[in-house]
């Protein structure tokens, strides 16, 4: 085995791994920038390596079982392929709070509604830690998080409740998290 597919076993590996901790636990690399370039380089060595070793049996299985499940995943209205690539170009709004919390509006899926999910750091990983709707009322109002002139994080009760305190034009609306 040479040295190209060991480094693209590993690298499939490290993106099937990152994929199972953040469905499975909420748990990703800092930020989304990490987890999208685990992706692009995963999908862009795929190609260079099947293309490559396209004579051999093993290339030409392994790239026909990719073409297959692309297909399968286009059966049920498109939903995993198009989440994929949300994923992989949607860029996310992200509002740091403070050293140890950032909150993002983002959906884990493209027909799923939009929600703002709370992240603690941990050193190079990040976990979602908890989550609320994406609108904010205010007087029969609606507002997103880009609407508010600032976001605080309120002394905690105990270690388990996380509120926040965003501040709009109009108002403030507290949230528990």
């Amino acid at each position: 085995m040479n040295k190209e597919i060991k480094i693209y076993i590993g690298i499939t590996t490290l993106m099937l791994i990152d994929l199972i901790l953040y469905i499975t636990f909420d748990i990703s690399f800092r930020g989304n920038s990490v987890d999208r370039i685990i992706l692009w380089v995963w999908f862009i060595s795929t190609f260079y390596i099947v293309f490559k070793n396209i004579k051999r049996i093993w290339a030409k299985i392994y790239g026909g079982i990719l073409i297959v499940l692309i297909g399968l995943s286009l059966l049920p209205m498109m939903i995993p392929f198009l989440t994929i690539i949300g994923f992989a170009l949607v860029n996310q709004n992200s509002v740091k709070i403070d050293s140890e919390i950032q909150i993002r509006e983002t959906s884990k899926s493209v027909i799923a509604k939009p929600y703002i999910y709370v992240l603690k750091n941990y050193w190079i990983f990040e976990r979602e830690i908890g989550q609320t709707r994406y609108d904010f009322e205010i007087n029969d109002e609606f507002f997103g998080i880009d609407d508010a002139k600032s976001i605080k994080r309120l002394p905690d009760s105990n270690d388990k409740k996380i509120w926040l305190e965003f501040e709009f034009y109009n108002g403030k609306v507290l949230r528990e998290i």
